[in-house]
């Protein structure tokens, strides 16, 4: 009988697999910036079209370019700063945009 396969936690990371040795901060910024695109991607096919579509989409391109691009920790800090931010102005401007319409 085969023993089941163990799957190692860097493999199941795209940005350890991608980026190997980073420091934990690093990673953990980056970890931000995946985790934002993968909020605002899942969002995004729900939205109505208007100023919460284009924040999102702001925060999904800016979250793809950044993620692997090489950046110092300061850099990767500040992007990872600003996906959040896009992420709450996108909630914000689609609560006001359903109030408007309410």
């Amino acid at each position: 009988m085969n023993a089941p396969a163990q799957i190692s936690t860097a493999t199941d990371d795209p940005i350890l697999v991608l980026m190997p040795g980073l420091s934990p901060e690093e990673h953990q910024q980056r970890r931000r910036i995946q985790s934002v695109r993968n909020i605002m991607t899942a969002k995004i096919p729900e939205m109505q079209p208007g100023h919460a579509l284009q924040l999102a989409w702001i925060a999904v391109e800016t979250a793809t370019e950044w993620l692997f691009a090489p950046a110092d920790l300061e850099t990767i800090t500040t992007v990872a700063e600003q996906c959040r931010r896009l992420l709450i102005v996108s909630d914000t401007a689609e609560e006001l945009q359903g109030a408007a319409n309410a």
